[in-house]
């Protein structure tokens, strides 16, 4: 009997391997078990969010802290206690022009009288004249006065005409403006010191104003110039910040004082 049952080619007892198909498949059609593989999944994205959550806070309080370093800079150089001493001389010392050309990109040295007519600006500077310079004030001619002493490259001369508009004209809607230019024209002589007081001072005054993130921007310049180089990597990298809708020019200005400051 047994042996003609084997000779059929089945048995009547059935093989063993053939019961684990049935086992498996109960486990995984289980309730039980398929509530716990989700909760698991459950607990492993709950802690992901947490992980995420974590490095959100990190990362809010790396910007927090460097915004209170930039302000904190800031405030130290309007006290004079971060600035190291600079030249204040109209003349730019003959060791110092190699290392203040990557500090102060576009900005042109003092001209001589005869080079004076074909002066221009500084290309990242906004050559348009601002709304009440065009009014018949006596504000307006003083302000185009000085305006033309920096269009023919009179830096010197610039510094003291603006210098002088500050004083007369305090309430004149073109005071931004022209402390713009006073500490252009002190930057333009390579009075780093000087210029950087000019642009802070203007900045905080006048941070709404459309010369605000040229303000800002010539300010990383002035401490670049003075070999601050932390103070103005920051001052550069606050352009696009506090200005996201300032002229193209002016960001694109901002990013190229970082990549010469090695920021």
């Amino acid at each position: 009997m047994q042996a003609s049952a084997g000779a059929a080619g089945f048995s009547v007892f059935p093989a063993r391997g053939n019961t684990q198909p049935q086992t498996v498949q109960v486990q995984a059609t289980d309730p039980a078990m398929r509530i716990m593989q989700l909760e698991e999944q459950v607990r492993n994205l709950n802690g992901q969010v947490e992980d995420l959550s974590f490095q959100m806070l990190q990362m809010e309080e790396r910007i927090r802290k460097l915004q209170e370093d930039m302000e904190f800079r800031l405030q130290d150089l309007e006290s004079g206690m971060a600035t190291p001493s600079a030249p204040s001389s109209s003349e730019p010392s003959p060791d110092n022009g190699t290392d203040n050309e990557a500090a102060s990109i576009d900005n042109p040295p003092p001209m001589p009288d005869s080079a004076m007519n074909d002066a221009s600006i500084p290309g990242d500077v906004s050559p348009d004249l601002p709304e009440g310079a065009e009014g018949g004030g006596d504000d307006a001619a003083f302000y185009n006065t000085a305006y033309n002493l920096v269009l023919s490259g009179d830096y010197p001369q610039a510094e003291n005409a603006f210098g002088e508009f500050v004083l007369s004209y305090p309430d004149s809607p073109l005071i931004p403006d022209a402390s713009f230019w006073l500490g252009e024209s002190m930057l333009a002589q390579q009075k780093y010191n000087e210029a950087a007081k000019t642009f802070l001072n203007a900045y905080k005054a006048y941070g709404n104003s459309d010369k605000a993130p040229e303000m800002l921007l010539k300010l990383g310049q002035s401490l670049a110039g003075m070999d601050n180089k932390d103070a103005a990597c920051a001052t550069f990298a606050e352009v696009p910040v506090r200005y996201p809708d300032a002229a193209q020019a002016v960001l694109d200005k901002a990013r190229s004082e970082q990549s010469a400051n090695g920021c």
